[in-house]
C-alpha cells in the first residue's frame, strides 16, 4: 500500500478514520515506540496529545488470479475488512452492538492493507515474509495480525510462519480440520467452522426434516474428505445415534475408483448419498450409468467445497443433466436478505459507494506485483462491487474476523500499550459477540468458530432450459434455490426441497421391503416383545419361588435338633396322638402330631412325618428340668396306640391344640395320607401363617421337620 494517502476532502467518506490513522502513523515515523515482543505501534497524536496504540491488520487475499484476472468476490471481502476496521475505530455499533462506544473504552486503533497473494501459495508466503520483515518505526507498518487466506492449502503454510513469529492469523474461508492442530498452527483461528463441524447442521436436517436413518458418504481419501466423513459420523453419534452411516473412501485419480465407490453404495442399498469430492462430475456420471443417480430414487448432496452444477450446462437427457437434478448442497452463509443483521451490514457496505471511499479503496487494492495489470478494477471505480446483493457470501465472515481481532486486541492490550501475539490470540478465543452471520464465539482450544451460532443454507439445484448463444441449441442448466436456512441451531424452511424425482415428497432412505419379508418383520416385531415378556415372567416366577423356598427353610427342622428325654416325657394328648416334650436349640418345646397317620398304620417308623416346633415362652415352676445323658428314645419307633384313627378332610388339617401347661410351643408331626398332595399344600400354607405369628396368647410355631414333605423320602 502507498502510505502517502491523503484524507478525503468532500465530507462524504464513511471510512474517514482509516486514512486519518494512516496519515498519523506516517507523520509519526521516527517517533514510534514498538517494544520487543509487542505487535502494536505506540505514538503521540499531536491533536489530542494522547498516545495512540495502532494495530495494523494485513490481509492475505488473492485480489487477482496469477496477477491477471481481477476477482470481484475478493474485493468485496476486502471492503468488508476495511469497514470493520472503521467501525472499531469510531465505536460504531450499527452492525455489531458490542462496538457501540468502543472508541471511548479502548485506545487501540486499526489500519488495513491488502497485498495480493494471487491465489498462489508461494505469493502468499512471500507477502507474509515481506510484512514481518519490515523495520519497526518505518513508514511501512509491521503487522499486528493477519486476516486470510482464502483456501486451506494456503492457510496451512502461512499460519505455520505467522504462528512461528508470534502473529495471530484469522481466516473466514479456510475450513481444513488440520488447522486445528495447535502444535503446527498455534495462533490460527477462524470465523467459520471446520469441515467436520459443518456436518452438524446436515445431520440435523436429515434427522428432523427428512427422517433419514441411512446415509452413504463417498469422500476423497484426503484431509478434506476424511474430515467430512469423520464429522458426519461424530455428529450422527451425538444427534442421531440410530443413523447408519457408511463411509466409502475414494482415491482421486485412481483408475476405477469411481466405479468401485458406486458398487459399494449399491451394496448398502442406501438411497441418500453425501459426496465430499471437489469435482463430482465423473462420480455422478458413473452413478447414473450404474443406476445410483438420475433414477428418481437416489438423492445426492454435495459437500461445501464441491463444484456447483450451476457452473455448467449439459445436453438434454445426458447422464449429468439427469443425475444433478434435485441435488442439494450445504453451504455456510454470512446471511440472507431479510435477516436484520445482514440487511444492516449490506446497508453499511452500500455507503462505501462514494467518491472518497472508492478512491481510498482503489489505493488499497493495487496489484503491486504485476505492474502490467490494471491498478484497480473497474467494479471498484464505479462502486458496483459494494452494491446489494453482495457478490461474496463470505464478506460478513471477513468483517467478523476483523471485529474479533479488534475486540480481542482491546481486551488484551496492557495499560502501557503492550500486546504480544499469544495474549492477543488467547483473548481472541475468549471473544464473543453478535455478528452478521449469527452469534460469534470460538473453541477456546482451537480458535475455530462454534458451529451452533453460525448460519448455513441448503441449496437445491433444479434444471432450467438454457439456449446456447452460438449454436441456438437448448441445453440444461441448473439454477440454485435456497430451500432451507440453519440459524440459531435450527432449520427454517423457505421453500419446498425438490428431489431427484421432481417432487417435494420425501423419498425413503432404502428400498421398500418385499411383502414376504415385511410379514416376517411384522411377525418378529410382534413375537419379540411377547418372548421377552414370557422370559421376564419366568424369571420373576423363579425369583419368587426361590425367595419362598428360602423363607420356608427358616421353619424346617432337622430331627437331630430335637432332643427327647429317655424315656420320653408325655405331656398331653391331641386329636391324633401323644404330645411329647423335647428340647430344640436350648428351648423346651412340645411335639405334636397334627395330621392323622395313614389308614391301618400302627406306627411312624415306616412313614415320614412332619413336626412343628414352637418356643416355650413361660417361666416358673411349670418348666421342668431337662434330663441329661445319652438319648435311647427313637421318636419314629413309638407306636401311638392310643390315638384314634379318623377320616380327615383334605380341605384343612387339624389345628394344633394348646398344651395343659400353656407354656409349651407346639410341634406338629404330620403323616402322609392318601390325599397327601392336598393335605401337604394346606398344611404348608398354614405353617407359613403360623410361623409369622408372635403373641403372648398364641403358641409360637417354630417349624416342622425338614425334608419330610418331599414325597416318600425316608429319614
Amino acid at each position: 500500500m502507498d502510505p502517502n494517502v491523503t484524507e478525503p476532502q468532500t465530507g462524504e467518506s464513511l471510512l474517514k478514520s482509516l486514512p486519518h490513522y494512516d496519515s498519523l502513523r506516517l507523520n509519526a515515523t521516527g517517533n514510534i515506540k514498538r517494544e520487543k515482543g509487542s505487535n502494536v505501534d505506540v505514538f503521540r497524536d499531536p491533536d489530542t496529545e494522547e498516545d495512540v496504540v495502532l494495530c495494523h491488520l494485513s490481509s492475505l487475499f488473492p485480489l487477482s488470479r496469477q496477477g491477471q484476472v481481477l476477482w470481484l468476490m475478493i474485493h468485496v471481502d476486502a471492503a468488508a475488512v476495511a469497514l470493520a476496521a472503521h467501525h472499531l475505530n469510531v465505536g460504531d455499533g450499527s452492525v455489531v452492538p458490542e462496538l457501540e462506544g468502543l472508541n471511548k473504552r479502548c485506545n487501540v486503533r486499526f489500519t488495513v492493507e491488502f497485498p495480493d497473494t494471487q491465489l498462489d501459495t508461494k505469493y502468499a508466503l512471500k507477502q507474509v515474509v515481506n510484512s514481518i520483515g519490515r523495520s519497526a518505526g518505518e513508514a511501512d507498518r509491521l503487522p499486528c495480525a493477519f486476516i486470510g487466506t482464502l483456501a486451506s492449502n494456503m492457510a496451512v503454510p502461512t499460519s505455520i510462519v505467522t504462528g512461528l513469529f508470534g502473529y495471530p492469523q484469522v481466516s473466514a474461508t479456510s475450513t481444513s480440520a488440520d488447522l486445528d492442530d495447535k502444535s503446527q498452527h498455534p495462533l490460527f483461528g477462524r470465523t467459520i467452522p471446520n469441515d467436520g463441524h459443518n456436518a452438524v447442521p446436515f445431520i440435523l436436517y436429515l434427522r428432523d426434516n427428512l427422517q433419514v436413518t441411512k446415509l452413504a458418504v463417498v469422500h476423497l481419501n484426503d484431509p478434506y474428505g476424511n474430515a467430512n466423513a469423520l464429522g458426519l459420523r461424530e455428529a450422527a453419534s451425538k444427534y442421531a445415534p440410530d443413523m447408519d452411516i457408511r463411509s466409502i473412501p475414494i482415491e482421486e485419480g485412481k483408475e476405477g475408483a469411481e466405479r468401485g465407490a458406486i458398487e459399494a453404495i449399491k451394496e448398502t442399498g442406501f438411497r441418500y448419498i453425501f459426496c465430499a469430492v471437489y469435482q463430482p462430475d465423473k462420480l455422478m456420471t458413473e452413478a447414473y450409468n450404474m443406476d445410483v443417480a438420475g433414477n428418481g430414487k437416489h438423492n445426492w448432496f454435495i459437500g461445501s467445497s464441491g463444484s456447483n452444477p450451476s457452473s455448467s450446462t449439459f445436453e438434454k437427457d445426458s447422464p449429468l443433466s439427469l443425475a444433478y437434478r434435485g441435488v442439494g448442497k450445504l453451504e455456510f452463509t454470512g446471511g440472507l436478505p431479510g435477516m436484520p443483521a445482514y440487511d444492516r451490514f449490506t446497508e453499511e457496505m452500500g455507503k462505501l459507494k462514494n467518491p472518497d471511499d472508492l478512491q481510498y479503496l482503489s489505493s488499497l487494492f493495487s496489484i503491486n506485483d504485476n505492474p502490467e495489470s490494471e491498478s484497480s478494477a473497474p467494479f471498484v471505480q464505479d462502486g458496483s462491487f459494494v452494491s446489494a446483493p453482495l457478490a461474496s457470501a463470505y464478506a460478513p465472515l471477513n468483517y467478523e474476523a476483523a471485529i474479533a481481532l479488534g475486540l480481542s486486541a482491546c481486551s488484551a492490550v496492557s495499560s502501557d500499550g503492550f500486546l504480544d501475539g499469544e495474549t492477543h490470540f488467547k483473548h481472541f478465543t475468549e471473544t464473543s459477540f453478535t455478528g452478521v452471520s449469527g452469534s460469534v464465539s470460538f473453541n477456546n482450544n482451537t480458535g475455530t468458530r462454534d458451529v451452533t451460532g453460525t448460519t448455513f443454507k441448503l441449496i437445491n439445484f433444479l434444471p432450467t432450459d438454457v439456449v446456447d448463444d452460438e449454436t441456438g441449441e437448448t441445453l440444461v442448466g441448473f439454477r440454485p434455490y435456497v430451500s432451507d436456512v440453519f440459524k440459531n441451531g435450527q432449520w427454517e424452511e423457505l421453500r419446498d426441497f425438490i428431489f431427484n424425482d421432481g417432487t417435494p415428497n420425501v423419498p425413503p432412505d432404502s428400498p421398500p421391503i418385499p411383502a414376504a419379508e415385511e410379514g416376517l418383520q411384522w411377525t418378529q416385531t410382534i413375537l419379540a416383545p411377547v418372548v421377552i415378556a414370557l422370559v421376564a415372567a419366568i424369571g420373576i416366577l423363579f425369583f419368587f419361588e426361590r425367595k419362598r423356598r428360602q423363607t420356608d427353610a427358616l421353619w424346617y427342622i432337622k430331627k437331630e435338633e430335637l432332643k427327647f428325654a429317655d424315656p420320653p416325657e408325655i405331656i398331653g394328648r391331641g386329636g391324633f396322638g401323644l404330645i411329647l416334650k423335647a428340647e430344640y436349640r436350648g428351648t423346651d418345646v412340645a411335639v405334636k402330631r397334627v395330621l392323622p397317620p395313614l389308614q391301618g398304620e400302627r406306627g411312624w417308623k415306616q412313614r415320614g412325618s412332619t413336626a412343628t416346633v414352637s418356643i416355650d415362652t413361660s417361666e416358673g415352676p411349670q418348666s421342668k428340668p431337662r434330663k441329661k445323658g445319652k438319648q435311647h428314645f427313637d421318636l419314629w419307633s413309638v407306636a401311638d396306640k392310643g390315638s384314634p384313627v379318623q377320616n380327615v378332610s383334605s380341605a384343612s388339617p387339624s389345628r394344633p391344640t394348646s398344651t395343659a401347661d400353656g407354656g409349651m410351643a407346639t410341634v406338629a408331626i404330620a403323616s402322609l395320607e392318601t390325599s397327601r398332595s392336598q393335605l401337604r399344600k394346606d398344611f404348608i400354607k398354614e405353617m407359613r401363617v403360623l410361623s409369622k405369628l408372635r403373641h403372648s396368647c398364641i403358641a409360637t410355631v417354630m417349624g416342622k421337620f425338614a425334608g419330610l414333605l418331599v414325597d416318600d423320602i425316608e429319614e
